[in-house]
Order: C-alpha cells, then structure tokens, then sequence
C-alpha cells in the first residue's frame, strides 16, 4: 500500500492503534480484498464512547466484558473465535439521531490491514435530536497485522443481482449479489419477495468483480428506466423462479423483476442480459 491519509481510533478496551495519521506504508506486496462477514447485536456497550474508538475482540470473555447482554429470546451468531474475531468501529457521541458510521471494505497486504469507512448525516422530520452513538461490526479473520483505518466517500453506484424462488427449500432457494467497484457481497437468509438488503447479513467475497463490464450488458431498455420498477412476464407464477436486478446509480434506484422464462415481453436483448445475470450468479457461487 502506497502511501495513505489514515484517520486516529483510539483503541477501546484491548488493542492499540497507530499514533500517526499521515502513514508511510512500505512495499509490502500486492494489496488485496481481506474477506469478512457482517456482525449485529442486539446489546449495547457498558460504557458509551466519549470519542472515535475500535475495539478487536477474541473471544467470547472479552466481548461480554464490554457489552450488556442481550434479551434471552435473541439468537445471537458469534464466529468460531479459534479462527475469526470482531471488529468494531465506534464514531463516538453524535447530537441527533441522524448519523452513521459503516465500514465499506477491508483491505490488506503482507504488512497491515486498512478498514475503509464512511460516515453519513441524514437531516429531517424522522431524524430526533437525541445523543446517539453510531457503530458498525464487522467480523474478521485473526491476524497479527496491524489494523488502519481510512475515511472515504461513500460508494453509491452498484447493482444487486438475484435468483429467486417461492416454493423451494434449501441454500439455493434465495441467490444474492452486491457487487461495486471494489468487492462482491454475497447476501445471507434472504426472504422471499422482501428485497431490501439492508436487512440483511451478509459475507464478501475476496474476489473482487469488474462492475464496469458488467454494465455494458445492460440494454438500453433497461437503462431508459432509470428510477423505475418493472416487471417482465409472471415471475414465479408456477414455480419457475424469477431473477432480479437492481441498479443504483448516485441513489436513484432502478429495479427489475425478470420471468426465468422467456416470455413475450422479453426482448432478445432482454433475454441476453438476463442470461448475463444467471451466468455472472453461476460464477460468483464457485467463489464464495
């Protein structure tokens, strides 16, 4: 990693971090996508954060040092701590209710690992003039390297793409992709016919795919209806599926529903493309 402007955490309960913001990385190989999964909790810290903080935990005694626990109806899936830990990033104590703090990926080569993040601030009627303390937890392979961190701008341009099916049973059943420019997610226990991703979990994958060439598949059709939802045929009508496509572009999001078959609709250049969504989920399956 070259040379990059790293932003100071101070380390909350275990771990130490850097001391120097303007960080001089030496050539330590090529720089690649580390993978990791996400990771939410139902409980709170036991102290609030008074200032920007992150905190690595190992295992199970340290997390419960610093979190309360969780009501006893909540399952709670923790990693195998023998191979995995948690990573949590704290922004520290924000006026309203408005903020958040989400790491958007994680990078590392033969030195360090760098955690880019971003911050947001949403203004409003929904928004309550409340002390909030923003967080977001991601779950991590164990390493001895050093951990950074990097504030960056927010990536708004990416697709989701999907295969789905009502009456089916099994991890086949529900197939979901985010892919940007810089990673692939792959989306986790996915309800049938509720497609907001927010929701969900989710597992990256090392691979990181060219979005841009993927984008020239789009046919014009698709692209004339930036902003809108269409539908093409009967997905699922009689059990034969449906695929999915979502296109945001700077937050104006575009999505389609497209019949597995090739109904009247369709147009060939429609078909095509959704062949290039079947096929790209094929690939992205060999490498989760």
């Amino acid at each position: 990693m070259k040379k990059i402007i790293l932003v100071l955490f101070i380390a909350f309960g275990f771990y130490s971090c850097t001391d120097t913001p303007d960080y001089n990385t030496p050539n330590c190989g090529n720089v690649t996508n580390l993978a990791y999964e996400s990771f939410s909790y139902c409980g709170t810290l036991k102290e609030s954060p008074k200032q920007p903080v992150f905190v690595v935990l190992n295992s199970k005694e340290e997390f419960d040092k610093i979190f309360t626990s969780c009501p006893t109806f909540a399952a709670i899936d923790f990693p195998d701590f023998t191979q995995k830990r948690i990573l949590g990033l704290f922004a520290g104590p924000k006026p309203t209710s408005g903020y958040s703090i989400k790491i958007q990926s994680v990078k590392q080569d033969d030195c360090q690992i760098v955690v880019e993040f971003f911050e947001t601030e949403l203004t409003g009627d929904a928004v309550t003039p409340t002390v909030t303390y923003p967080a977001d937890y991601i779950v991590i392979p164990k390493s001895s390297k050093p951990i950074f961190f990097q504030k960056v701008n927010q990536i708004k341009d990416y697709v989701v793409i999907g295969t789905y099916f009502g009456l089916c049973s099994g991890t086949d059943c529900q197939q979901f992709y985010k892919i940007d420019s810089q990673k692939v997610l792959h989306y986790l226990k996915v309800n049938y016919g509720s497609y907001d991703f927010n929701q969900y979990g989710f597992k990256t994958l090392v691979y990181k795919d060219d979005l841009a060439t993927f984008l020239q598949k789009i046919p014009t059709e698709i692209t004339t209806l930036k902003g809108q939802t269409k539908t093409f045929g009967e997905p699922d009508s009689h059990d034969q599926g449906g695929v999915y496509f979502e296109w945001n572009q700077g937050g104006v999001i575009t999505k389609i529903y497209l019949d597995t078959d090739n109904t009247t609709d369709q147009s060939q250049n429609v078909i095509l493309f959704k062949k290039a969504i079947q096929d790209k989920i094929a690939e992205l399956k060999t490498k989760s």
